[in-house]
């Protein structure tokens, strides 16, 4: 049986916050992050999740649950997500959202000379 829409984003919402975070921690997935052009796109369908991820949040492979991470502008994240970040040169902004669900976003701010990161 197939689970409901509505149980699906809540569950993809219940660990949003939790891999992003874990992404920003993970040595490879920060080379990813930090690699990652304005055009592009990260996706665990493609790229899969960081290996502590999955050891503190098993669920998400078995439910299948898919993330995708894009490097945007300042411009682009919403000023409640954004109002204490630091600005500089140095500083990458991200937003991280389920697949099935756009809307559903996180913000991130990394500033990868000081190895910082800042979370809304």
């Amino acid at each position: 049986m197939m689970a409901k829409p509505r149980i699906v984003k809540k569950q993809h919402s219940r660990l949003l916050g939790d891999f992003l975070i874990d992404c920003s921690q993970d040595a490879a997935w920060t080379d990813k992050l930090k690699n990652l052009t304005l055009e592009g796109k990260l996706d665990t369908a493609v790229d899969g999740f960081p290996a502590e991820f999955l050891g503190f949040c098993p669920e998400a492979e078995y439910l299948k649950l898919q993330y995708c991470i894009e490097r945007v502008e300042l411009a682009d994240v919403p000023r409640a997500a954004s109002c204490w970040w630091p600005v500089d040169e140095n500083t990458h902004y991200y937003v991280c959202y389920p697949a099935q669900f756009p809307q559903t976003t996180v913000f991130m701010a990394m500033d990868f000379d000081e190895h910082g990161a800042c979370c809304n």
